[in-house]
């Protein structure tokens, strides 16, 4: 009983951890530090493509220690509730090695988001991309602002 409660809190410790690994990509979500007082530039443009793509913080699975970690020490408590002796430590070593590698997927689903790509053309005729979450779309055509700020922050589109 003892092993599964600490099984079980060393699981939503995980998750915790895990839960805040995506970043926000919204429209409408400023991070603090790129609000310096400085303003921001808005540049009229027209949406001429829209295409939906996946964005990913971790691109390789070593990347994502934070779950390889968590997963392994899960996959190892777990595989030593099996068995006993010799059978108990190559339980334990196997969960541990399998719960690594869950771990490490499961931290890129949760760094991965689905997200609009935009293509615009701005009035000097120049055309820019840009890539943000899909709270708001935009269609082909449909004239837009296209907001850039300091160097901390990321362009973001908004109707016009």
């Amino acid at each position: 009983m003892k092993k599964v409660i600490i099984l079980s809190s060393v699981l939503c410790c995980g998750v915790l951890l895990l839960s805040g690994c995506a970043r926000n990509i919204s429209a409408n979500s400023y991070d603090a530090r790129a609000l310096n007082g400085s303003g921001m530039v808005s540049h009229p443009c027209t949406v001429i493509k829209v295409r939906t793509v996946t964005v990913e913080d971790g691109d390789y699975l070593e990347n994502n220690q934070t779950g390889m970690l968590m997963g392994g020490v899960a996959g190892g408590l777990a595989g030593n509730m099996i068995g006993g002796g010799r059978g108990r430590t190559l339980a334990t070593g196997i969960g541990a090695l399998a719960g690594a590698a869950g771990g490490a997927y499961a931290e890129k689903a949760l760094k991965s988001q689905n997200a609009y790509e935009y293509v615009v053309k701005m009035q000097n005729g120049s055309m820019r991309t840009v890539v943000q979450g899909m709270d708001t779309y935009l269609q082909p055509g449909q004239e837009a602002w296209l907001i850039e700020g300091t160097r901390n922050s990321r362009p973001r589109l908004i109707a016009r």
